[in-house]
């Protein structure tokens, strides 16, 4: 009987972190984001981001984004230290701003 207890708690305790990660991953809008530049693809301007959590929307991970524009990543490197904004129903970075330069 306990294996089945536990058992049971477990599918409840995942039923629950899905209904979770389900809810951010269906968010709409324009959200803020803070993270560090990994990598800036060459021509396409897509960004590889080492990003802190984004309230509302995303669990902190390191992750390629498309980006609106080209132009948002032309002057970027790794390990730039960025903010940046994000339309959550595109995942595409829509803005960036430069916080600290790599050492």
């Amino acid at each position: 009987m306990r294996t089945f207890a536990r058992l049971a708690f477990a599918l409840a305790l995942g039923l629950v972190a899905g209904a979770s990660g389900a809810q951010e991953m269906s968010a709409t809008g324009i959200f803020s984001g803070h993270g560090v530049v990994k990598a800036v693809a060459p021509g396409t301007g897509w960004l590889t981001l080492d990003h802190d959590a984004i309230k509302g929307f995303m669990c902190a991970m390191e992750m390629m984004f498309q980006v609106k524009s080209v132009d948002l990543g032309k002057d970027l490197h790794a390990g730039d230290v960025v903010d940046f904004k994000i339309d959550a129903e595109k995942f595409t970075i829509v803005d960036v701003k430069l916080v600290a330069r790599a050492n």
